[in-house]
């Protein structure tokens, strides 16, 4: 009968237990398909710079039942263009123990849902919080990574004109992002990379006319959106804007390829009219109505997002044009260049 060895034994506990050990770590490594960085390090696609700025608890009264982790998404294409076009896919949170939340719980796909379907425009900026629970939650297994993931393969059957135009393709097949979250980086790595500029516009102070040759208008007030109820809570702003028709024919804005307004606050982000279903409707006041040569329309457009914050005050309104396209009609009025608005709400005139 073979007796056993003592020190194989043990040899073989060894390896087991360090197997198990490499498991959980490589669980955390980037992939192929990633680039690696930590807390406050922007990453970028060539579509999409990503960067997450904290983890915290996420309580529901009393009681810890998850984490949330806060990220900035910049778009840097020359584009209005949302996540979603991207192919964004899950979230996924890398636990201590090797775990993994996914954002597809109630709270994880809601919250998801607010970036995927958020209008960008050219360089323009958006925090939000994405948020990972699960059922008996243990508050003492730490988060230590967290990936922003997107499907790059289908992305790439979309190469063809979409209702935007053409889908922006990533510049590297690194497109995925993996945050480290026990590292911060350095300020030269926390820099943000590349990407679209400023969208070009004409700019302005409150009350005082811009024009593009086809339109012109002015913001005139700001107002807290509370959906006409003074007894509700606020759930967005309202800014008064005029509009005049400056050609000789009758128009209405969307004839004439107006596209998102778009509502910049003091903390950079940026809100598009298109946001909300009750936000899009409002801008139907303006886009479906028809001008007489020369006439006016004083309306007001409302910008809501979630979660809203009061505080977050507005610092300014781009109201933006497809020039391209109305310019390719000889037989329609033609815009001036940039035919963009930009209006600096924090000064008057």
């Amino acid at each position: 009968m073979a007796r056993s060895v003592p020190w194989l034994a043990t040899i073989s506990t060894l390896i087991l237990a360090l197997s198990a050990v490499v498991a959980v770590r490589s669980s955390v490594l980037a992939d192929a398909s990633s680039q690696e960085g930590c807390v406050n390090q922007w990453l970028f696609n060539g579509v999409w710079r990503v960067q997450v700025t904290k983890v915290e608890p996420y309580p529901n009264g009393n009681q810890q039942v998850g984490w949330q982790v806060t990220e900035v998404w910049r778009n840097g294409t020359a584009q209005e263009i949302d996540p979603s076009e991207s192919e964004l896919q899950e979230h996924k949170l890398t636990l201590d123990n090797g775990s993994i939340l996914a954002s597809a719980t109630t709270s994880g796909g809601a919250s998801l849902s607010t970036i995927a379907n958020h209008d960008f425009a050219p360089a323009a900026q958006f925090t939000f919080t994405q948020v990972f629970t699960k059922p008996n939650f243990d508050p003492a297994n730490k988060p230590k990574a967290v990936d922003v993931t997107f499907n790059g393969a289908k992305l790439a059957m979309y190469k063809a004109t979409g209702a935007r135009g053409i889908h922006p393709q990533f510049s590297t097949p690194r497109y995925n992002f993996h945050f480290k979250l026990d590292c911060v980086a350095s300020s030269a790595a926390a820099q943000a990379q590349g990407g679209a500029t400023q969208i070009a516009a004409s700019q302005a102070c409150t009350n005082e006319w811009l024009t593009n040759g086809v339109w012109k208008m002015r913001a005139t007030a700001i107002a807290p959106d509370n959906n006409n109820d003074q007894t509700s809570p606020q759930i967005g702003w309202m800014i008064t804007e005029e509009w005049v028709n400056v050609t000789g024919r009758s128009l209405a804005p969307g004839d004439t390829y107006d596209t998102d307004q778009y509502l910049v606050t003091a903390s950079g982000n940026n809100i598009p009219s298109s946001n909300s279903a009750g936000t899009s409707m409002n801008k139907q006041q303006l886009d479906f109505h028809t001008f007489d040569p020369g006439g006016s329309l004083t309306y007001q457009q409302r910008f809501r997002w979630s979660p809203f914050d009061a505080t977050d005050k507005p610092a300014r309104l781009l109201v933006t044009f497809d020039a391209t396209q109305e310019n390719k009609n000889p037989n329609r009025p033609h815009y001036k260049t940039p035919a963009n608005f930009r209006i600096d709400l924090g000064c008057s005139k």
